[in-house]
């Protein structure tokens, strides 16, 4: 069996594992990033706000489209557009961008390994006992990997999770595809509650050449009906909805999970941590701000910063979401009466800052429970 040894293993080159492995080179740390599947296209919109490509120091030419609108569609009523003042969503193709991503760490000095994390070894005898060792498997060939640290950030799948006994995370069930642009596929980011779309909703995301489409449910058989129903509003005609066909994907249900395991060593990142907002279900955004977190609080060395920086950062955010998508989106009537607050003016564009530019503090954040509190209940 072939040996490597590096001071971080991360597991995963996608948003998250790619940017903690940028951060980390470029702290001086030594990584490797084990990436499984290099070439795959995860299903997915790919709308990251604006603010995250100045934060983050992402390249502009990565963006397909530029979206400055969103169209809403209720359950009952009218639809309506959300027109920003400022900034905009910018639409990637999720290929390119995480292999551009896996590229900037390369840069940095991150070692790249095409393989797949299969399991923990226990130390062999005469080796230190505070380094983690793990089977992977490359090229077809098994290797040892002997790290001081590893970060998973393997996806809802995780089977660095499965490797440590945690059990599989609570999850909205997505249906989605790409479908060629053109007919009635506008400029708008458009969202569709209701509509069996149970805890979720069906979305519309122009790209390029073509767009994403797709549903999500908390329950899983309502996602065929929900996809063919959007599909058949959309005037999607049979033979383009059925090539390539849709995919399925789980994505995971914020519950609070643990960032870290300092006894095993293991920190998480992106959907391995359950890192997608909730309501919105945007992961891509909070899935390299946990990869940058990361290694920050690697390079400083003390792993606890990592979630302390992320509480103080985005916890309130995420418990505000949480509760509007328990109380609201789990119903059809809570679901009329949130999106429907969303036709004042103000909460529009109060809102859509708070997506846009997640730098706006807390104040910002209380200002706009305080508007949407009035709006919804009154």
């Amino acid at each position: 069996m072939n040996f490597l040894e590096t001071r971080v293993l991360i597991v995963g080159g996608g948003p998250a594992g790619a940017t903690a492995g940028r951060f980390l080179a470029a702290s001086g740390v030594d990584c490797i990033i084990l990436e499984r599947h290099p070439r795959r296209t995860k299903p997915c919109g790919g709308g990251i706000p604006c603010g995250a490509f100045e934060e983050l120091q992402l390249p502009e030419n990565l963006i397909k489209k530029k979206v400055c609108a969103l169209r809403v569609s209720p359950p009952k009523s009218t639809p309506f557009e959300i027109c920003f003042q400022s900034g905009y969503i910018g639409i990637v193709e999720r290929q390119e961008f995480d292999s551009a991503l896996r590229e900037m760490a390369q840069a940095q000095g991150a070692r790249l390994l095409d393989g797949e994390f299969l399991c923990f070894l226990p130390p062999e005898n005469g080796r230190c006992d505070d380094h983690i060792v793990c089977e992977a498997v490359s090229g077809g060939e098994r290797l040892e990997v002997r790290s001081e640290l590893v970060i998973a950030a393997d996806g809802v799948n995780s089977r660095v999770r499965t490797a440590l006994g945690m059990k599989p995370m609570a999850s909205l069930y997505t249906l989605g595809a790409k479908l060629p642009a053109g007919g009635t596929m506008g400029n708008s980011c458009e969202f569709y509650f209701g509509r069996f779309a149970t805890g979720g909703y069906s979305w519309i995301f122009p790209g390029g050449a073509s767009v994403s489409a797709g549903t999500g449910s908390t329950d899983p058989r309502k996602l065929k009906p929900a996809y063919e129903r959007l599909l058949s509003e959309k005037g999607v005609p049979p033979e383009a909805a059925a090539a390539p066909g849709p995919r399925g994907y789980r994505i995971p249900l914020w519950e609070g999970q643990p960032l870290v395991r300092e006894k095993e060593k293991v920190l998480f990142a992106g959907d391995s941590a359950g890192l997608v907002m909730p309501f919105t279900f945007e992961g891509i955004y909070y899935a390299m701000r946990a990869g940058q977190l990361a290694a920050q609080a690697i390079a400083e060395g003390d792993l606890g910063l990592y979630g302390k920086l992320w509480r103080q950062r985005f916890r309130s955010r995420f418990l505000l979401m949480k509760g509007l998508w328990r109380i609201f989106l789990t119903t059809e009537a809570g679901t009329e009466a949130l999106i429907s607050a969303f036709r004042d003016e103000r909460v529009q564009q109060m809102g859509i800052k708070l997506w846009l530019d997640k730098t706006s503090g807390r104040g910002t954040l209380a200002s706009f429970i305080n508007v949407l509190r009035k709006r919804v209940l009154f």
